[in-house]
């Protein structure tokens, strides 16, 4: 999931970068377009593969409409906030999963583990340091997406035990794509050169970080292992200092020590996964 982090920070900027061009529900469909023909290569390449829909069709029909639904209101938030301050607000969905976790996985959840939660998303606002200017309709967005996003996670722990990773992301990706077409259309733009690529490593990073993101949950409690989505904001200030010349100060660090120490605590506090089903 840390990985699939770095990833998803990766992609994140590259799709502001393409959104400066192109409406957002364009690039939320070439990321589809390019998913879905890498992971059907995937599925077809490999020796005693299952079905291609999955055995739970039901629910990875709804982890895919969650999920599309969270992509397209994220991709919107791009083309109006930084990426960081979208990526902030973005993070709430770990909140999302510890609440959802308890009725619908019936995993136990104690306390402590809300409120190291609690202190890791304080972590990410000393990293990000958001402005106010993210409460507009790009910010709700924003937010929006973490809501679906969360939801969508505790599909993907739901469904893991009997689907293949690729299968899972597969749904999101199909969904997504049919889902931007008819908000595409109105105001479609021919991507140039550097935006192709762009599009291009968009996909190929998606498709990496969602197939890492789905094994995560299928391996660990869904609290637990959406924690981890937390450490996006630390990388993103490492592109800042890296890319754009922007040196971290005392709150960043202070911020990220906040994330991975909440991070670690978290993991020690953990107790058995108890499911209904």
């Amino acid at each position: 999931m840390a990985t699939a982090a770095l990833l998803f920070s990766i992609m994140s900027a590259l799709a502001k970068y393409a959104c400066v061009t192109l409406p957002s529900s364009e690039v939320v469909f070439y990321r589809g377009l390019i998913a879905t023909l890498g992971l059907l290569a995937i599925h077809f390449s490999r020796s005693g593969r299952g079905p291609l829909l999955g055995h739970q069709r039901g629910k990875l029909l709804l982890r895919g409409l969650f999920g599309s639904a969270a992509l397209l209101l994220y991709f919107y938030s791009l083309s109006g906030l930084a990426v960081a301050d979208a990526l902030l607000l973005n993070q709430c969905s770990p909140l999302f999963v510890l609440f959802l976790a308890v009725p619908f996985l019936g995993e136990s959840i104690r306390p402590v583990q809300y409120c190291l939660a609690a202190l890791a998303l304080a972590g990410a606002v000393l990293v990000i340091r958001p402005d106010l200017e993210v409460l507009n309709w790009y910010g709700l967005s924003a937010f929006g997406s973490a809501a679906l996003a969360g939801s969508a996670y505790v599909c993907v722990r739901k469904i893991t035990r009997s689907e293949q990773a690729h299968v899972v992301v597969l749904y999101f990706s199909v969904i997504s794509m049919a889902s931007a077409i008819p908000l595409m259309l109105p105001d479609y733009a021919w991507p140039d050169g550097s935006t192709w690529l762009a599009l291009a490593a968009i996909g190929v990073l998606s498709v990496a970080a969602q197939l890492l993101l789905t094994s995560a949950y299928r391996y660990d409690r869904a609290g637990r292992v959406a924690m981890a989505g937390y450490l996006g904001p630390v990388f993103a200030a490492l592109w800042d200092a890296l890319f754009w010349d922007r040196l971290p100060g005392w709150m960043t660090m202070l911020g990220a020590a906040l994330i991975i120490g909440s991070l670690i605590l978290l993991h020690r506090s953990g107790t058995p996964v108890t499911h209904r089903e």
